[in-house]
């Protein structure tokens, strides 16, 4: 049988900027919102810390008019798209994020302020642009009493498609008629295990935290630092994974203020807070409702709470200095140093230098090892820099 199906331009981008960045450039939520300031800051993009969809009628008019211009009245709807937002949180005091003009702003010199206004361009034109249709072929074989599916899938009309100008993937089936005999040429066995759930990247987590009605476009950027910053959590390979400061941190406030650290209650005071801005309700009885009660516990769990010791990795050395305790690793505030498991009696400690285990360096056959940049983002290179200038974004397989 044969399906035809209709997919609509998705909503303009609002707070999925940020979302969009880390997973189409592979950039951290502070540097799309830096390159989006630069772009307000010239005039070439409308004001971009918003989650509005709400677009001026002669933005819509000028986009219509560009469809038709530049793609044929076929990609232009008989009227003009408008969209509501889904969230109860969202901050619609601007208009949508969308370009000033109605044309490719070719003299931005910064490779990367123009990859992200082509992205903001490209979603503002497609909103405005008929559906794409695919059509669908759907075969269904009998095989014994098993029943085998194929499909094959075909594209009839590019529609809001047409802006990115990438052809999209298509199957074809060979041409089959109904009860026809086919003849078995092979079985292909194939062994999959259920995986576990993904590591959150930047990109997930914003996701995660927007459909939990947590945090808003101005503050997302903001989350994303500070729980790197207090090395609560360290990016390997692109994804978040949790250190020894942050589990027992996470495990401390769980046991103890488990109301607090509950989703939904930073969604609610979130939510509260917007009924102050809106004069529905009254910030003192919103601050006492929580306080009170928090005041209390917190001097409960001042007193009865032991101070929690955050568990150290040893590297299976003895300490150089005192001979008795191990050599451990601990994280400080500019990351990973090797210090004593004596302390604070026995105060030795090192630089922590990690290394890529069973792998060399392909140009000298030297260590790789685990470097920073300036601003803290992970790379590997040779160990005998600055003689061998090899270096690598991605972590080298072994």
């Amino acid at each position: 049988k044969k399906e035809v199906k209709k997919f609509p331009p998705p909503p303009f981008i609002t707070s999925t900027l940020e979302r969009a960045g880390a997973s189409l450039f592979h950039w951290s939520a502070k540097k799309t919102m830096r390159e989006a300031q630069q772009l307000y800051e010239k005039g070439l993009i409308t004001y971009h810390r918003t989650d509005s969809v709400n677009l001026a009628q002669e933005a819509v008019k000028k986009a219509r008019t560009y469809i038709n211009n530049t793609f044929g009245k076929d990609y232009l709807p008989d009227k003009p798209r408008f969209y509501k937002s889904r969230s109860k949180l969202a901050q619609e005091a601007h208009e949508a994020i969308r370009p000033t003009k109605m044309e490719k702003d070719r003299n931005l010199k910064h490779r990367d302020a123009f990859k992200l206004y082509c992205l903001i361009f490209n979603r503002f034109i497609a909103c405005q642009m008929n559906p794409q249709i695919l059509e669908k072929d759907i075969v269904d074989i009998k095989a014994g009493k098993y029943m085998l599916r194929a499909i094959g899938q075909r594209e009839k009309f590019a529609g809001w498609k047409k802006v990115y100008d990438k052809a999209e993937k298509e199957t074809f089936l060979p041409q089959l008629s109904e009860n026809e005999k086919l003849q078995l040429i092979k079985v292909l066995s194939e062994q999959k295990f259920t995986q576990p759930p993904a590591r959150y990247n930047e990109g997930s987590l914003i996701k995660a935290l927007e459909e939990r009605g947590i945090g808003r476009p101005s503050t997302y950027a903001s989350i994303i630092s500070t729980i790197q910053y207090r090395q609560y959590v360290e990016k390997i390979e692109g994804s978040f994974h949790p250190t020894a400061v942050g589990e027992t941190v996470n495990d401390f406030l769980v046991k103890y203020f488990n109301n607090i650290v509950d989703y939904d209650f930073t969604a609610e005071m979130e939510d509260d807070l917007d009924k102050i801005a809106n004069g529905k309700r009254k910030w003192v009885a919103v601050v006492g409702e929580f306080y009170k009660p928090f005041a209390k516990k917190l001097e409960k769990v001042g007193k009865e709470a032991k101070r929690v010791k955050i568990p150290a990795e040893k590297i299976g050395k003895k300490c150089p200095q005192c001979k008795k305790g191990d050599q451990v690793i601990k994280i400080g505030k500019f990351g990973k140093f090797l210090s004593c498991s004596r302390f604070p009696d026995c105060k030795w400690k090192a630089a922590y230098i990690e290394k890529v285990k069973g792998f060399k360096c392909p140009d000298c056959g030297g260590d790789v090892l685990v470097r920073k940049t300036r601003k803290g983002k992970t790379f590997y290179g040779c160990s005998n820099w600055p003689k061998c200038k090899w270096a690598s974004w991605r972590k080298p397989k072994v």
